[in-house]
């Protein structure tokens, strides 16, 4: 039998497409898992979906490849997005990589690998979303797992390659979505994270109808009780009020969205062709607030956008720290060639990119500091991650449910005995005693 190695690069959405590979890899011919230099076969599912994210891929196909040159007879496979958007210009490039497999193609991958000669680019499948009988290898810690519910996207953001790579939404069916979360709690999973690129509009494509309240209410009456449901991500254009009123009546489902905005200002929404009324974006939001006691949101802001003037972006700071998101994430604006906002007029500067986006963060980080100086004696739900840590029998790290896993903060959290019976995915009360900027401290009784 042989080995391989795998990386994967990329967004949880990529890391699902990942595990699908690893299953369908070692349900034939490959029974090892290693590093690059021992491997039989190296595979890397790659993005590209800014420019910083093409730089990380070409700087691993690189170091890859150099692997290659020292062992010729390995195999090489670089698959998903970069192959699928560059396509037949990449053999040239890259004469070492044996196979380039696109996001449509990867299921096929052990059908692939017994091809010898000809073709070597791997693009061309119709779309495809795999289900609850694919294969599939689970590389997250045993406790939470994601479920990709949807497969692409119908909308067209200006400086978006997402639906040109990915296609046109599709949604699983619900059944589907509700047998693979009941295998995986069988395997152990305690948090079920539903996952697509807006999974607000799952089920558009099925019945004409936003059907994600409907899927929320089967998972929350089919799964056991000690389940956490977190939900990533919603455009504020797909929720509505059944949705609202779904989440906050679920005892499984986090009290914790993600919401990207990308943007506050109306000019800039309109021209990313995003909702451009903001004013009911916030109703939303505020609603959501109101609606959903204990709620943490989450959302994404782009800076430097072409035509964002100063004055605009003054209207993006303020908003931030009026509105105080509990939590905020924020990326710098990078011209994607054959996005129509490639082509846009007034691109800003790099360096005026730069101090926007290190403005924005420095407010968000008091903003999250005092908020967390505000959850100090309070109790919350926390999912245990790591412990007992070395020498510290009593203590643990997890998240709170207002936390996703490698995106947000942590909680150190301690008892006031040694408890024996604690481990990874157990679901504790933990009363909040101290904080940082990013992260938390308990304890449990």
């Amino acid at each position: 039998m042989k080995s391989l190695s795998f990386i994967s690069l990329g967004c949880d959405k990529n890391l699902v497409d990942s595990e699908v590979i690893i299953g369908k890899l070692l349900s034939s011919n490959y029974a090892e898992i290693t590093d690059p230099e021992a491997a039989d076969l190296i595979v890397i599912n790659t993005c590209c979906f800014i420019d910083e994210a093409i730089q990380e891929t070409e700087i691993w196909i690189n170091r890859l490849v150099q692997i290659k040159r020292e062992d010729p007879h390995k195999t090489l496979m670089v698959m998903g997005c970069y192959p699928q958007r560059y396509g037949k210009q990449l053999p040239s490039k890259y004469p070492e990589v044996d196979f380039w497999v696109g996001v449509n193609d990867f299921p096929f991958i052990n059908e692939i690998l017994t091809k010898q000669n000809g073709n070597r680019v791997f693009i061309d499948n119709p779309p495809y979303l795999y289900n609850e009988k694919t294969e599939r290898f689970l590389s997250t810690p045993s406790h939470y797992a994601y479920i990709k519910i949807t497969e692409g996207c119908n909308h067209h953001c200006s400086y978006c390659v997402i639906p040109s790579i990915r296609g046109k939404q599709r949604s699983r069916q619900i059944e589907s979505v509700q047998k693979e979360a009941l295998q995986l709690i069988d395997q152990g999973v305690k948090e079920i994270i539903l996952i697509g690129q807006d999974i607000g509009h799952y089920g558009l494509d099925l019945s004409g109808k936003k059907e994600l309240a409907h899927l929320l209410q089967k998972l929350d009456r089919s799964l056991p009780n000690d389940i956490w449901i977190r939900l990533l991500y919603l455009s504020p254009d797909s929720i509505n009020q059944q949705l609202i009123e779904t989440i906050a009546s679920s005892e499984k489902v986090c009290k914790y969205l993600d919401v990207p905005l990308q943007h506050i200002h109306p000019f800039i929404l309109q021209n990313m062709n995003r909702p451009s009324n903001i004013e009911k974006t916030f109703e939303i939001l505020n609603t959501l607030r109101h609606s959903i006691p204990g709620l943490f949101l989450r959302t994404t802001l782009m800076v430097g956008f072409p035509g964002e003037t100063e004055a605009i972006f003054r209207q993006m700071v303020s908003v931030i720290k009026s509105f105080r998101f509990e939590r905020l994430g924020c990326f710098i604006y990078s011209p994607q060639p054959g996005t129509p906002a490639s082509q846009l007029p007034h691109q800003v500067n790099d360096e005026i990119k730069q101090n926007r986006y290190h403005e924005i963060m420095k407010i968000q980080k008091k903003i999250a500091r005092d908020f967390h100086r505000s959850l100090i004696g309070k109790t919350l739900e926390v999912i245990l991650d790591q412990g007992p840590l070395p020498k510290k029998p009593r203590t643990f790290l997890g998240r709170t449910y207002g936390d996703a896993p490698e995106v947000d903060g942590q909680i150190k959290v301690t008892g006031h005995k040694d408890s024996k019976t604690l481990q990874p995915g157990n679901i504790l009360k933990v009363t909040i005693n101290k904080s940082s900027t990013y992260d938390l401290e308990g304890v449990y009784s």
